[in-house]
């Protein structure tokens, strides 16, 4: 057991890169506060997500947690043995706000959804009415602000060493300007836009801004839909393989880029934060993300609603972002 009593832990649902991008601003702002001035966060899933926090100095260290309920049994021991002085839990989860009771963290503070999990907390409740998954963002947001948290202005941003940053930019040094980004995967299968349609785009994109470089991006199971995509091209372009690199390299990348376009994915609330070059998502069949202000957000015509990604046709997609970018300008 560790004798120091002024630990804090974070607990959310970070199995997806996106459920981490959306707290950032909160894990800021709290490490901020903290005796230490960092947090241990604890996640169910922590592959990929982890890898957004190594050059990040609010994160102490990230605790894989249990979930189900044997795992959530086993995280009352695990918790009590780091003796955290502190438990902070973003989410609605009572039974893990049981297990900050069960490890006897002594102050435990969460959002206070229901009465259940009212009664294992120890702070001033701040209860936010159910919010969809495009404004998630905001309850941390409303939460920190019922508990008087400063907002720090770059808690939003994920934190890179320069020495990262730096040789992220030297690796790609050689690749041809201008550097468009394709955020071509998705954790739900549902918001994948065809493979052909990426072809389309990537040559009316090239059409328009010149003959550059070409990014996918995505995670391992997207390696044969970025050659699927590569070999609909009409035309060769140079492309770089993003695909299975390490999330903080990929994000470093996003640094550098002219242009990222995405489905509606992990990687596109990354490069959102970012916020280094225009970005713009894919909303065929999901609302669009309304925390980050300068998207743009590609959706179905009028009068077709969330329909299908098929709905997304290049050509709109194309003279959306034309219009919103009509030239990229020196990175």
């Amino acid at each position: 057991m560790t004798d120091s009593l002024d630990r804090w832990l974070l607990l959310q649902k970070f199995g997806l890169i996106g459920d981490a991008v959306f707290h950032l601003q909160a894990i800021h702002s709290i490490a901020a506060i903290a005796p230490r001035q960092c947090l241990t966060l604890g996640m169910p899933h922590p592959e990929p997500s982890a890898d957004l926090f190594v050059d990040d100095p609010a994160v102490e260290g990230i605790l894989k947690i249990g979930h189900g309920v044997l795992g959530r049994l086993q995280n009352i021991p695990l918790f009590a043995k780091e003796n955290f002085a502190r438990a902070y839990l973003l989410g609605r989860s009572t039974a893990h706000a049981f297990t900050f009771l069960g490890a006897g963290i002594r102050e435990r503070l969460a959002y206070g959804y229901d009465r259940l999990q009212r009664v294992t907390l120890t702070r001033a409740l701040y209860r936010p009415l159910p919010l969809p998954i495009p404004q998630i963002a905001q309850r941390s947001y409303d939460f920190m602000k019922a508990q008087g948290i400063p907002f720090l202005p770059e808690g939003q941003k994920p934190v890179f060493s320069p020495a990262r940053l730096r040789g992220v930019l030297h690796q790609y040094t050689a690749c041809p300007r201008p550097w468009i980004a394709l955020g071509i995967g998705a954790s739900v299968s549902k918001r994948l836009w065809p493979n052909a349609h990426w072809a389309t785009l990537v040559q009316e994109l090239c059409a328009h801004y010149g003959a550059g470089t070409i990014f996918l991006c995505g995670g391992w199971k997207d390696r044969e839909r970025a050659q699927c995509i590569v070999d609909n091209l009409e035309a060769p372009q140079t492309v770089v393989y993003a695909i299975g690199e390490h999330l903080a390299s990929v994000g470093c990348l996003f640094h550098y880029v002219d242009l990222f376009v995405g489905n509606d994915s992990g990687l596109l609330n990354l490069a959102g934060v970012i916020d280094a070059s225009p970005v713009a998502g894919l909303f065929g069949v999901s609302p669009v993300l309304t925390y980050l202000p300068r998207l743009i957000a590609v959706t179905p015509p009028d009068g077709q609603g969330a329909s299908s990604m098929e709905s997304l046709t290049p050509s709109q997609v194309g003279a959306t972002i034309l219009q919103k970018v009509p030239k990229i300008l020196p990175h």
